[in-house]
């Protein structure tokens, strides 16, 4: 009795959702080098992020979640930390990744690569037209003539004025078509994008919009004694109490400002306290 061939074997239950979290990762991978909206370093950040998806969770849930922390990626691409930052900031914006769960106590941010912008930009791709297909309507206008003089009637192949230099110019009988280059947009002009907020008006309320962000209750543990300020070369910086609240907004919030202002970045300070002019180096009177 013959044995059964190789391709009549059933394959293993574990098979088909290891073959789907492959082709995720396979078409995500493949979206993200063709998106012409990253740059070449937000680009090696979400691969290297989305090589340290997590399988299991992706086969229990379906969905690409990683714990890679900063410095981690940093390590792997050779970049700095604050590179990874900033390429993780533009990826967030760009909506690639969203933080799915925030850290705390030692623990890193669980970030999750979105497969709902996968999803669009395989559409964005699908809908691309075919460059075979003729993509200008008809003018209407009839093919005669097309090639031919308009100034003079056709000449004989062998005559003077048909060869050499002084052969005619074809002339088309249908209108030119030139392309045009569109107007160059506004970087803060796409849907969905404010611009940047100026120095006086994070002063003015920059407090209440961190507030609408993150609750009015964590802006009230952790900002309301902070200074906001902003630098020429689009930097926010943000003056805490103390060391405690300064550590706490740069692991927890750091990203969330990047975001929120639009800024290149976030410079957290301790305030030094005021020293009493009577209390530093006392004065000892001599004796009369």
């Amino acid at each position: 009795m013959s044995s059964p061939s190789a391709s009549t074997t059933p394959a293993t239950p574990a098979a088909k959702p290891q073959a789907a979290f492959r082709e995720t990762v396979g078409r995500f991978r493949c979206a993200v080098l063709a998106c012409p909206a990253l740059k070449p370093r937000d680009k090696l950040v979400a691969l290297v992020m989305l090589e340290r998806v997590n399988r299991q969770m992706f086969e229990a849930l379906g969905l690409l979640l990683t714990w890679t922390g900063v410095e981690a990626v940093a390590r792997l691409c050779a970049l700095s930390t604050r590179d990874v930052e900033r390429a993780r900031s533009a990826l967030l914006a760009a909506g690639v990744i969203v933080r799915d769960r925030a850290g705390g106590r030692g623990q890193p941010t669980r970030m999750r690569l979105c497969l709902d912008w996968l999803e669009r930009e395989d559409g964005t791709a699908g809908d691309a037209p075919d460059p075979s297909d003729d993509p200008s309507p008809d003018s209407g206008v009839a093919d005669t003539g097309v090639g031919q003089s308009a100034q003079r009637p056709p000449t004989a192949p062998g005559s003077p004025a048909g060869t050499g230099l002084h052969r005619p110019t074809p002339v088309s009988a249908k209108p030119c078509d030139k392309t045009r280059e569109p107007p160059r947009a506004s970087p803060h002009a796409s849907a969905g994008t404010s611009p940047p907020p100026s120095a006086a008006a994070i002063e003015r309320d920059g407090h209440a919009r961190i507030a609408r962000r993150i609750g009015a209750v964590q802006h009230a543990t952790w900002f309301r004694g902070c200074r906001l300020g902003l630098s020429g070369d689009r930097r926010l910086t943000v003056t805490a109490p103390n060391r405690c609240v300064a550590d706490r907004i740069r692991a927890a919030y750091e990203l969330e400002l990047l975001r929120l202002f639009h800024v290149e970045a976030v410079d957290i300070t301790v305030a030094v306290p005021p020293v009493a002019a009577d209390s530093a180096f006392p004065l000892i009177e001599g004796r009369a």
